[in-house]
């Protein structure tokens, strides 16, 4: 798993309950996009967690370059709520799972296991702006 995220605290601290879990191996945590980047590339981590707010850069940009270069890897967006506009655009750009900012360490942990095991993970709190979207794209069964 490669943990990019740009706030130390944040960082630090989920390296650390990753690694108390026992049930992940984080192999970096890189703070700077390129360094991020680089580290999948070169390591083709099965999960990737990318922090939405990270400093300057645009998360879907950033979701969409990691797509491309390793597209079996299965990415988890975290943090702040996405705009709605938003959420089909990062389904579409490779994000598995979303992990909202206040969401505990056990929902944390959960999405993280499901996403890691092939299920998509979609909060409560985003389901009905994917299925406005949807519905307002005319998608219908």
């Amino acid at each position: 798993m490669v943990l990019i995220d740009d706030n130390p605290s944040v960082r630090g601290g989920l390296v650390a309950s990753m690694r108390a879990s026992r049930k992940f191996l984080i192999r970096a945590a890189p703070r700077a996009t390129a360094a991020a980047l680089r580290k999948v590339r070169k390591t083709k981590p099965d999960l990737v967690l990318l922090s939405l707010g990270r400093e300057g850069d645009n998360g879907l940009s950033l979701a969409r370059a990691l797509h491309a270069q390793v597209s079996a890897s299965r990415m988890i967006l975290m943090g702040l709520e996405p705009l709605h506009e938003d959420v089909m655009s990062f389904v579409r750009a490779g994000i598995s799972g979303f992990i909202m900012a206040q969401a505990s360490f056990d929902t944390f942990l959960r999405t993280v296991c499901s996403v890691a095991n092939g299920v998509q993970v979609l909060p409560a709190e985003l389901a009905h702006t994917l299925f406005a979207q949807l519905y307002g794209r005319g998608v219908r069964n």
